[in-house]
This record gives structure tokens, sequence and C-alpha cells, in this order.
């Protein structure tokens, strides 16, 4: 494969169109948007900006020249695959899907939501050690075996591995943000091990690929060499993509949500607070 050195305005365009990605991607869109019109309550925007970015994130990983500089970078196909298994995911997410449903449905098929949100597959799949092994397995049998080699020379793989990612990605997080009314929720603690666990699964393929004396993909030895660059230091790069990369983000979504759950207790703790003096307040001999 011949095609000039990547660079940031290569990456970000470079765009091959895949028609049925993107009509999946614009009726996901649509639907959100008309699903909000139709709301019986005003839906914050910011959490239809977080669904509309996540469908862009989508974007950028299966047609920008992401996905065409993935074939020939190992560096570049671990920056795709942060995008569809953690970028994604959690912009998808936080703009609460199942809540928007919930709000703009009419009673008998909310109803109808509110039993399958109920249902015993609903309770299993947002369990927070379901999503976690179905990342973990996701992760490491790409990396690790020879299911990444086959994607690169079979596209119909490939495709199932990028769903894999994402659907991975959307089991993992939805009970540890917490956006929807799911039947499950972690608690503030259990996030941020949770997150940490997962932080620790990314870091195995990591260190592997960062201090790896050989290459481990030889499907990127031509390709590397025809852009003039050394498969075994690209190969480090994309190690230390998803390794400190990937470390990184899940850390710094740890730290928010941390954050954020102390925030709300702060305000509860205040409320709490306020209805007591004004339970006090009217106490019979209370002070007047």
């Amino acid at each position: 494969m011949s095609a000039p050195a990547p660079t940031l305005g290569r990456l970000l365009g470079s765009w091959t169109p895949q028609w049925g990605v993107c009509a999946g991607l614009l009726l996901a869109a649509a639907a959100y948007l008309l699903a909000l019109r139709r709301s019986r309550r005003r839906w914050p925007r910011q959490r239809a900006a977080l669904w509309l970015c996540g469908l862009v994130a989508l974007a950028l990983a299966t047609m920008s020249g992401i996905d065409r500089y993935s074939e020939l970078l190992l560096s570049v196909h671990m920056l795709q695959h942060l995008l569809l298994a953690l970028a994604a995911p959690v912009l998808l997410l936080g703009g609460r899907p199942v809540g928007l449903a919930l709000a703009c449905a009419p009673p008998a098929t909310r109803r109808r939501l509110g039993v399958l949100l109920r249902s015993r597959a609903a309770r299993a799949a947002s369990t927070p050690v379901v999503g976690f092994l179905a990342f973990s397995v996701v992760i490491l049998a790409t990396h690790l075996t020879g299911v990444f080699e086959l994607a690169l020379r079979e596209p119909a793989v490939h495709a199932l591995e990028h769903a894999a990612y994402l659907a991975a990605g959307l089991l993992f997080f939805a009970p540890i943000l917490a956006a929807d009314p799911l039947p499950h929720r972690a608690g503030a603690i259990a996030r941020f091990c949770w997150l940490m666990g997962a932080m620790a699964v990314m870091a195995v393929p990591g260190a592997l690929l960062t201090f790896a004396t050989s290459v481990r993909y030889p499907h990127y030895l031509a390709p590397a060499r025809a852009l003039g660059r050394s498969a075994l230091a690209d190969q480090q790069l994309a190690g230390v993509i998803m390794w400190i990369g990937g470390g990184i983000a899940m850390f710094a979504l740890a730290l928010g949500l941390t954050m954020q759950a102390m925030l709300a207790e702060d305000r509860l703790q205040r409320r709490r607070e306020r209805h007591a003096g004004a339970v006090d307040a009217l106490a019979p001999g209370a002070p007047r």
C-alpha cells in the first residue's frame, strides 16, 4: 500500500464514505432529535450534544483518515480502538438515550420499555461484572490472539471487531456512568474500582507492545517501511497509546465521576440540613 505520510489533517480528513455506516449514523441522529422534539419535559442541550459527538466519534473511527491509516500503522489502529471502545460509548451514554425514549414515548410504550428494563436479560446485561468481563475479553482476545491479524486480512472480521469494541464499551460504561435508568447502578467507590480494573486490562496489551523486541503483527512490516517508519517503533508507540493514553482517559473519567458523586452528596446533605431546620422551626416551643 502506498500513501503519503500521516498528518493530523490526513487523519481527520481523507474521508471514505461507507454508505451503510452513514445511513446508520444519520438514522441514529435523526431518531434522537425527533425524540428530543417529542419529549414532554425540557431536555438539557448538553445531553444532545454528547449524543451527536458520540456519533461523530464513530464516524471518525470508521470513515476518516484514521480508518485508512489504521491498516498502515498500528499506532493509528490503537487510536481507532480507543475511539470505538472508550470515546464513542461514553459520549453516546452521556446523551441518555434510554431516558429520552422514556420521556417521549406514549404511556403504553413507556410501560413496555419499563417491563423490558426490568427483565432478567436487561438486569443481567446491566451488571458491572458483565460489562467488565465483556470489555476485558474483547480487549485481550483481539490483541493477544490471531484475531488482530485476521481482521486486517478479512473486512468482515474487521467490521465485527469494530462492533465488538463498541458493544463492549457500551456494556461496560452503562452501569458505571449510571446516566440512564437501568436496573443496576454502581456506587461511587465501585465505579472507581471498575474503571481502575479496566485500566489494568488495557495495560496488558499496551505493555506487551511497548516492551516487545520484535514486531507482533507482521502485516505492518511492509506498510510501515513504505511510509519510512520502523514497524517496531510504531508498535511501541501503539502500546503507549493503549497503555498510557487509555489509562489517562480511564483515570480522568474515574476522577470526574468521583467528584460528581461528592458534589451530589454535598447537595443532598445541604437539603437534609435545610429540611431539618424547617422542621425544627415548626416544632412546638420553637423560638419565633
